[in-house]
């Protein structure tokens, strides 16, 4: 017959007869004598009653899962049996050898929450199940009919639990409250030990609140010497070692320990996991949460509502005037993997997180509660009143569960998207989880302090002359869950495995072990590359150093001799990558150097993405290049090879101007950006270091400071020459340094004695009328004096601004409108409205760009509305030459040559031809600030208008002088150019 040993706990389950007479007669011998030894034997009785009740209901439960297998029409879920069904676990698992009676059925395939049938079975062996099931049946009758014998009872219950319950391993560390394992002792109630749930109820009392309690610690099998994990299971003499299976099949596989002599201590048995021993941790009766009733608990449903255990009470329906009213009933579904009663229409269950396969539409809606016509003194017309029932407190731990698990999984899902691993996360929690700080923000501070103090633990433990590293502290650490002193432990264990491996494979210097494997981070792989090279190194030596090294033939006969040159010699990192450099360098048409093939290598193993490496071509001599022998600028994506790259800086640096030292494929950067230029000159520099000669990259560095110095606001170019200086004086008149001549400050025009003690203003009226040849030029003289200055750098060319607008100074290459001073930009600028990407300026409404398409009479009568005579624009000393005699630059031949203009004059317009008239002009309407828009035209304003994002859209009933004029005015509103040259 099958033997169950017995395992359980007390419990607060109803008594029944038996129990009522031996409490009875317990109580007054306790009454009547006060000792505790009279009573012993009672009690003794008292606990095997309520054991065997106990058997008898788990055998009851066992018997039903046979019967149900053997049954031809078995429930829709007889191929599995799920561990947190409350039930299976106050039954079935409270007993030894329950699990097992499971695994004769046929339930022998582990799951996650129980067991269940191979895939393979599809029907269970009904023989077997049967006889099982009868062997169940007969032990069940058997301790039926002894409780029934109440004078075997008397006779045979004193003994039998005191050999029962004294032999238990686990009888000295029982709960004093509920009769289950405890886990903690309370110094402080007379060392009386209590589980986690009676420790919670029974400390919550303030008397008790401040109570210290300590952990039982209980005592570990023996575990391997190696692996320190797995029990023991042979003895070997020779080695003086105690092995697991594994370890011991692993460690005397070597030839030189097969014929060790073992001894087995323990036979290896291949058990399923299920089969462990389980205690009984509640009472197996409840109580309907519906209608009251106590049921057995072998039983899922109530006897009398048929509704589940789990189930919590109905919610009272309304009363309602119309009788065919219906509740609605199908709110409520209960999971079929945790039994649990879900109250709210989800998809997953609220406990276990699991979808069940009937949703709550389609459960079936619960039973009526139906209405006992007895009473429940009726109904138990002996028993006494129950005790209070734990089902809150169930309630309570199950909530809790939920809590912390989804708290962890939260946590958890965090750190993943900081890379940190759920182990890390959770060996974190074990050391934070009295304070407030997140685990992640944890691992970042206190982790690396907390794995040297491991280490330095370790290395004392073992007395100080072991080196270990922080990667293998951190592997210990997570290994034990976060326990420091374990972590220690297994922190040795793992290195002692080490150092025996790397013992046996012939390294006995220990210090040079333990250094290798604290670089390697404790990888034994890293240890040997580290041990082996210094040994490598002589062979090295004695094959190579007499003669030079003869190159790697990729078709040499031997493969095996190219593939250990190439890991010896460039440190590749696999056999494979080097058996790729060879696959590469045969394949038909391949030109690139072997230096180059194992560079691309080490980057990718992708052999696809190798050959777009390998294959670059250079915009500008468009050969074909590896990615490594190619230059990039920082401030585009463009890359040429390193020999156009020198070639374009050079001839940039040697003939031309500094800001011409762009990208030569692209152009970039705008060099009219200063942020932009400066942060790009000072990385070009980094790069031009190595490529350029040493005189070209002084150069650049003269070049590159008289830049920054023209930054500097005493800076002046000479008028008579290209030299610039600082100059620190505060006269107008200044001497140059290089050719010795003198200039004025202010205007640039070169100095003469009159200037002294005049202004500019006052000494270009004195020329106007005193100096003949001044008068003999007329109004050329006046827009050659009047010429065009860079913004930028303030150099001053004599030249007028018709022609071109586009201006680039030849001394420091700003690109500018020689009408209005703004800036062109070549791509995008920083103007708010502006989307163009092209070369553009933005010009000003009074700039010569629009004003000199105007006639020269429109641009008299602007002069003639304001307060400007008809003689002050017109020259009293005119040219007596019929050509314009205005100095423009022209270009002829590879030289840009200043000469007159020779255009054809008009009469009145003071012998300018009629382009030079129209900028003169314009510089006295510029001079005087006069704004153009006075004589604008209603399309000339709404253009304008439209440029300056002046809201253009016409009132109601507004007619078209009012539109006009309200035009007019906003348009008014917006200043002029600021940059527009107003000399006077």
């Amino acid at each position: 017959m099958l033997a169950f040993p017995i395992q359980t706990a007390m419990s607060s389950s109803p008594p029944s007869m038996e129990m009522d007479e031996v409490r009875t007669r317990a109580k007054s011998l306790l009454s009547s004598s006060g000792s505790a030894q009279n009573v012993k034997a009672e009690v003794q009785i008292m606990a095997a009653l309520e054991s065997l009740k106990r058997l008898v209901k788990a055998l009851s439960i066992l018997e039903k899962y046979g019967c149900n297998l053997t049954c031809p029409a078995r429930p829709r879920y007889w191929r599995s049996v799920k561990h947190n069904n409350p039930v299976f676990r106050t039954t079935v698992d409270a007993i030894k050898g329950g699990r097992r009676v499971l695994y004769l059925y046929g339930y022998t395939n582990q799951q996650i929450d129980g067991l269940s049938f191979p895939d393979e079975v599809s029907e269970p062996d009904a023989e077997k199940v049967a006889a099982v099931t009868l062997e169940v049946m007969t032990l069940r009758m058997e301790l039926k009919h002894t409780l029934q014998n109440k004078r075997m009872l008397h006779l045979w219950g004193l003994n039998y639990s005191k050999n029962l319950l004294l032999s238990s391993p686990f009888a000295a560390s029982e709960c004093n409250l509920c009769g289950t394992a405890s886990s903690l002792v309370c110094p402080s109630c007379d060392s009386q030990m209590f589980c986690d749930a009676c420790d919670d109820l029974f400390h919550r009392h303030p008397a008790r609140a401040n109570h210290k309690r300590d952990k039982i610690q209980r005592t570990k099998p023996e575990t391997c010497s190696i692996c320190g994990i797995s029990t023991v299971h042979a003895q070997c003499f020779t080695c003086v070692q105690r092995l697991c299976v594994n370890c011991d099949k692993l460690f005397h596989s070597h030839p030189d320990r097969k014929g060790h002599n073992r001894t087995i201590v323990t036979p290896a048995k291949t058990s399923s996991p299920s089969l462990s021993p389980w205690e009984c941790s509640h009472c197996t009766t409840w109580q309907c949460k519906s209608c009251t009733v106590v049921n057995q608990g072998s039983s899922i449903l109530c006897e009398v509502c048929e509704r589940p255990r789990l189930a919590t009470r109905p919610p009272v329906a309304p009363v309602s005037s119309n009788p065919g009213s219906l509740s609605d009933s199908g709110a409520k579904w209960t999971c079929q993997f945790c039994t649990y009663v879900n109250t709210k229409p989800t998809v997953v269950c609220e406990m276990c997180n699991l979808s069940c396969k009937d949703s709550p539409g389609n459960s079936l809606s619960e039973p009526p509660q139906q209405t006992l016509s007895i009473t429940k003194d009726q109904l138990q017309p002996a028993m006494k009143p129950l005790p209070k029932p734990r089902l809150n407190l169930d309630l309570r731990r199950q909530k809790t569960m939920k809590d912390d698990g989804l708290s962890l999984i939260q946590q958890i899902r965090e750190a993943e998207k900081r890379g940190v691993s759920p182990e890390e996360v959770y060996a974190a929690l074990c050391m934070c989880s009295d304070s407030n700080i997140n685990p992640c923000d944890w691992l970042t501070s206190e982790l690396p302090h907390l794995l040297d103090e491991i280490c330095a633990m370790s290395a004392r433990q073992n007395g100080g002359d072991v080196k270990l590293s922080r990667a293998e502290a951190k592997l210990a650490w997570l290994a034990t869950g976060g326990d420091i002193d374990r972590a220690v432990s297994q922190l040795l264990r793992d290195r002692q495995v080490k150092m025996r491996e790397l013992h046996s494979l012939g390294f006995r210097d220990v210090a040079k072990c333990e250094e290798a494997l604290r670089q390697s981070g404790g990888e034994v792989k890293g240890a040997l590359s580290l041990l082996q090279r210094p040994l490598l190194e002589p062979f090295h030596q004695r094959i190579w150093s007499e003669q030079a090294e003869p190159a790697i033939d990729p078709k040499h006969p031997d493969k095996q001799v190219s593939l250990r040159r190439l890991l010896a010699l460039y440190d590749l990192p696999s056999w494979g990558r080097c058996e790729l450099v060879l696959s590469l360098l045969q394949e038909p048409g391949v030109s690139h150097s072997l230096e180059d093939v194992v560079q691309a290598v080490k980057e990718s193993h992708d052999k696809d993405f190798i050959r777009r490496l390998l294959n670059n071509e250079c915009p500008c001599c468009l050969s074909i290049f590896p990615r490594s022998k190619m230059q990039s600028l920082t401030s585009c994506q463009c890359s040429v090879c390193h020999e156009c790259f020198g070639q374009h800086f050079t001839i940039a640096v040697r003939d031309k101007h500094i800001r011409d030292m762009v990208c030569p494929v692209c152009g970039e950067p705008d060099i009219n950006d200063p942020e932009q230029l400066d942060s790009y000159f000072s990385t070009l520099d980094i790069q031009l270091r190595d490529c350029l000669a040493l005189d070209v990259y002084e150069l650049f560095h003269k070049k590159l400071t008289e830049h920054a110095l023209m930054k500097d606001p005493k800076f002046l170019w000479c008028c008579h020459c290209t030299f610039g200086f600082i100059n620190d004086g505060d006269q107008l008149k200044v001497t140059c340094l290089s050719c010795r001549k003198s200039f004025c400050v202010q205007c640039k025009k070169p100095w003469e004695p009159q200037h002294q003690d005049l202004s500019c203003e006052q000494f270009q009226q004195w020329k106007r009328e005193n100096d003949p040849e001044y008068q003999r030029q007329g109004l050329a003289g006046y827009l050659r004096d009047n010429g065009i200055t860079c913004p930028h750098c303030r150099f001053q060319y004599d030249l007028t601004k018709g022609g071109c607008m586009h201006f680039t100074c030849s001394q420091c290459r700003y690109q500018f409108c020689s009408g209005c001073n703004n800036p062109f930009h070549k791509t995008g600028c920083k103007t708010p409205p502006c989307n163009l990407s092209c070369l553009h300026a933005h010009h000003p409404r009074d700039c010569l760009f629009y004003l000199r398409d105007w006639e020269p009479p429109r641009l008299q009568a602007l002069l003639t509305l304001t307060f400007y005579n008809k003689g002050n624009w017109l020259c009293c000393v005119l040219c007596d030459s019929d050509t314009c005699g205005v100095m423009v630059q022209r270009d002829e031949g590879s030289q840009q040559i200043d000469s007159p203009c020779g255009i054809q004059t008009q009469p009145g317009q003071a012998g300018l031809c009629e382009k030079h008239y129209r900028e003169y002009l314009v510089s006295l309407i510029n001079a005087h600030s006069l704004d153009p828009a006075l004589i604008y035209d209603s399309h000339e304003l709404i253009r304008a208008c439209e440029r300056y994002q002046v809201d253009t859209q016409r009132g109601e009933n507004e007619d078209d002088n009012l539109f006009h004029a309200r035009l007019l005015k906003k348009l008014m509103e917006v200043p002029l150019g600021e940059k527009v040259p107003r000399k006077k």
